[in-house]
């Protein structure tokens, strides 16, 4: 089991890390239920096999353990709500390669259109973003699930 991240503390090596890290852990303001951005965050973990943010989103989480423990099966789970159903998918869509190279269809967008407004529609789109500024460093850095950054990263 590894006891240590593969990489010393990001920030150090690159402060602008830490203006660009403040400036996308905003993109949500409250705009979307953080229940709904905990479960798009926790499938995107699972999605990419990382123990880190899977651990983190469960830790951190104030959402029930029995439908976190159901995201991974959320198309025949009866916990959540149309519109968590719509994040979902969006969250996988955007992070599960797609044969005919269309990750988000027509049809998903109606869909999820049909349960948030513009705004919400981009903060999902942000809140995506989000986790995608942080999966590289999680994945090269590797840092150890279940311990906070700043536990890691005792610079930060």
């Amino acid at each position: 089991m590894t006891t240590a991240s593969r990489l010393p503390n990001p920030a150090a090596l690159v402060p602008a890390i830490v203006d660009v890290a403040m400036a996308v852990n905003k993109v949500n303001d409250g705009v979307l239920p953080q229940t709904t951005v905990d479960l798009m965050q926790l499938r995107v973990g699972q999605l990419l096999g990382s123990a880190y943010f899977t651990a983190r989103i469960v830790r951190e989480s104030t959402d029930t353990p029995e439908r976190l423990g159901a995201v991974a099966t959320w198309r025949e789970a009866p916990y959540f709500t149309p519109a968590e159903r719509a994040a979902l998918a969006i969250a996988e869509a955007v992070h599960t390669p797609n044969p005919s190279g269309v990750r988000v269809s027509d049809e998903l967008y109606a869909e999820a259109g049909g349960h948030f407004d513009e705004r919400e529609l981009v903060t999902i789109a942000a809140v995506l973003g989000q986790m995608g500024f942080f999966i590289p460093l999680a994945l090269i850095g590797r840092p150890v699930p279940g311990v906070a950054p700043a536990e890691q990263w005792r610079a930060l």
